[in-house]
Order: structure tokens, then C-alpha cells, then sequence
């Protein structure tokens, strides 16, 4: 499972974790649960965009994921439903907990809440999951998650 996807800085923290460390801190973060992406997490950090897709390049990648790394070369290329996945498909950004920007990339599309969307601003992440689905299977819950090692 891997927590902000192998990205090279560490999250930028609200004040509060800022000044005490060990203040656990809940998170808006992307949660796996259908497709190559079950069971990968990514913690979103304040003020960066991450873009999810197949590509190596993307933030968050299904290349990199655990499903897709178990499967040997030939299944990998007879894989068609990694194939409906884009290669950046779509960018999340993070400004604060009342705005989280979900933008769209792909002509296969992407859905917010079973809505076909271009681009969407989160604004209650506190309060509630939302399910983003895009590609044939893939399935991401954006949620709060308390993270102890950021």
C-alpha cells in the first residue's frame, strides 16, 4: 500500500501538525477500492495538483500499482482494461478542505459521483466520501484519512 504514491517531497501540513507533530491529522486522500487501484492509497498535500493515470508520469499511476505489477508481461499486454485508462486521465488539486478541483483529461471521461464531469470543485470532504470511477473498472473514494507518518 503506498502512501503519496512514491511521490518525491514529503505533504505540506496545516499549521497545527506544523507546530505539533504529533497531532494525528486527517487528510483528504484517494483510496483504491475497484479495479488495478484497489487497495492503493495517496494522500492529497495543500496546494499541489497530482494527476492520476496508466502513465509512469502520472502522480498516481497504475503502472505502479501492486495489481498491475503482479501480472507477468503477457497478461499486462492482453490487459484491455488498464487500456481504458488514460494516460493522464484526470488532475486533482487540493486548496484547502472546501475546495478539492477534480479536472477531467481524458476522452474516455471521468465520473464524480456517477456524474460525468469536465471539471468539479469538492467542497465538503470533511462531511462526506465521493467516489470518482473512470476507465473500464478503476474506483477511487476521495475520503478523509488519519495518516500517523506524514
Amino acid at each position: 500500500m503506498a502512501i503519496g504514491g512514491g511521490g518525491s517531497g514529503s505533504a505540506i501540513l496545516p499549521p497545527k501538525a506544523a507546530e505539533n507533530p504529533l497531532v494525528m491529522q486527517r487528510i483528504p486522500t484517494l483510496v483504491g477500492v475497484g479495479g488495478h487501484f484497489a487497495g492503493e492509497v495517496y494522500a492529497l498535500e495543500y496546494g499541489k495538483t497530482i494527476s492520476v493515470g496508466r502513465s509512469r508520469e502520472a502522480d498516481f499511476s497504475l503502472r505502479r500499482t501492486q495489481v498491475y505489477r503482479g501480472q507477468k508481461p503477457e497478461e499486462r499486454e492482453g490487459d484491455e482494461s488498464a487500456k481504458t485508462v488514460s494516460a493522464k486521465h484526470f488532475e486533482i488539486t487540493m486548496y484547502n478542505l472546501g475546495s478539492i478541483e477534480i479536472k477531467n483529461l481524458s476522452s474516455n471521461g471521468t465520473l464524480v459521483d456517477g456524474v460525468l464531469i469536465k471539471s468539479q470543485i469538492i467542497s465538503d470532504v470533511a462531511k462526506a466520501s465521493h467516489e470518482i470511477r473512470f476507465g473500464a473498472d478503476e474506483v477511487l473514494k476521495l475520503e478523509m484519512r488519519v495518516h500517523e507518518d506524514l
